[in-house]
């Protein structure tokens, strides 16, 4: 595996109770991740170190083989690194093709912002809504407004955080084909994930985090039919992030 993004020996602790403790995984070039695990298991804890969110008590994340402790949110988004949240963030007030336009011009000339805007929303499939206002869109939509947004950065991986959360199955379905087909552009991705009809579609390898570590990895199919893994959903977790 050619490694896109490393995570070494990461911890993190609030207020006494490790939320992350001494995880590794990497995420290959080109690779969809399932990143699973029950409530409370850590997986958020863990993008949020990934993202630059939190900082780690210990531990490293290296990016296209690059030490990057010490740069913020900001920066690793600038980079490359880009994520969504379990709650859509659209921005009220603005339509879905300024809301775009907007972080597209962060690194784009006007013409330029406006030609990889009208890009993004087509690959999204969000063109014809393009006039509408953030806040009138239904849920899988704004999710997929998220996924624009960061597309507008031209990220080399993206974090997606229970994108298919609270949509119904043919909503679901198209999620699925949309992130297949930002995987298929060339972005890796790591996506955390309850819905295990879309973990076991999507995901090319899964890594499983229970109680803050990490419990195992490997083959889908094989991880959802290890012991440890089916006594960890019974069973749960912990409760945090």
């Amino acid at each position: 595996m050619d490694p896109i993004l490393e995570i070494r020996h990461l911890s993190k602790a609030f207020g006494g109770i490790k939320a992350v403790n001494d995880v590794s995984f990497c995420l290959g070039k080109g690779e969809l991740l399932g990143l699973i695990g029950p409530n409370g298991s850590g997986k958020s804890t863990c993008v949020n170190l990934i993202s630059g969110a939190y900082i780690p008590d210990s531990g490293q994340v290296l990016f296209c083989g690059k030490d990057i402790q010490g740069s913020n949110i900001c920066q690793r988004a600038r980079m490359g690194i880009g994520r969504t949240f379990q709650t859509p963030k659209p921005f009220n007030g603005l339509t879905v093709y300024d809301s775009v336009y907007t972080v597209a011009l962060q690194s784009c000339a006007y013409k330029e912002a406006a030609d990889k805007t009208e890009e993004i929303l087509e690959m999204m499939e969000l063109a014809d809504l393009s006039r509408m206002f953030c806040e009138k869109l239904p849920i899988e939509k704004r999710k997929w407004l998220d996924m624009a947004r960061i597309l507008a950065n031209d990220p080399k991986v993206i974090m997606l955080d229970e994108v298919m959360a609270g949509l119904n199955p043919a909503e679901m379905e198209e999620s699925i084909r949309l992130v297949r087909k930002l995987n298929e552009s060339g972005i890796s991705i790591i996506f955390i994930e309850h819905v295990m009809k879309a973990v076991i579609k999507l995901s090319h390898r899964l890594v499983v985090l229970n109680e803050g570590k990490l419990l195992c990895g490997g083959d889908p199919e094989e991880v959802m039919r290890n012991e440890s893994v089916i006594k960890a959903y019974l069973g749960g977790g912990r409760h945090r992030a």
